[in-house]
């Protein structure tokens, strides 16, 4: 398995792997290929995209960005996603170390995301550390 940057030319078949696997429970996104596109294009701007990839064939994707806050850099996770077929290959840990790895680098002083909280992923992150803050929540309003 290989971890690389993404380039413009993998974008479609990265939100191919997106909306996929996005449409699933708990998640149920139901976005247009183009919508997906759009955002990857935005995050292209402001962020990184790095894909992992196994013979060639784009099996995973990590999309963050890079924020200062009061009390430092903080890296966010925006998605990490792995094609279904690939769930037991190790890919979204290693995908997840190689962000770690950036942030380190970088002097960050910690990793944010959001997920679902049905999700399955819950369980992988805290193996590996990562802790629900409870005194945090998501605030949103539908315009």
């Amino acid at each position: 398995m290989k971890i690389e940057k993404a380039n413009k030319k993998d974008l479609k078949k990265i939100a191919k792997i997106m909306r996929t696997e996005f449409a699933k429970p708990p998640f149920k996104h139901e976005s247009s290929l183009n919508a997906v596109l759009k955002s990857l294009s935005f995050y292209m701007g402001i962020g990184k995209i790095y894909i992992a990839q196994i013979e060639r064939k784009i099996v995973g994707v990590v999309v963050f960005k890079e924020e200062q806050f009061w009390e430092g850099v903080v890296i966010l996770i925006e998605d990490l996603v792995v094609d279904e077929k690939f769930k037991k290959e190790n890919i979204e840990k290693e995908l997840l170390e190689f962000v770690e790895s950036y942030a380190k680098k970088r002097k960050a002083k910690l990793i944010d995301f959001i997920t679902n909280r049905k999700s399955d992923a819950i369980k992988f992150y805290q193996k590996r550390g990562y802790k629900i803050k409870k005194d945090r929540m998501i605030m949103e309003k539908q315009l």
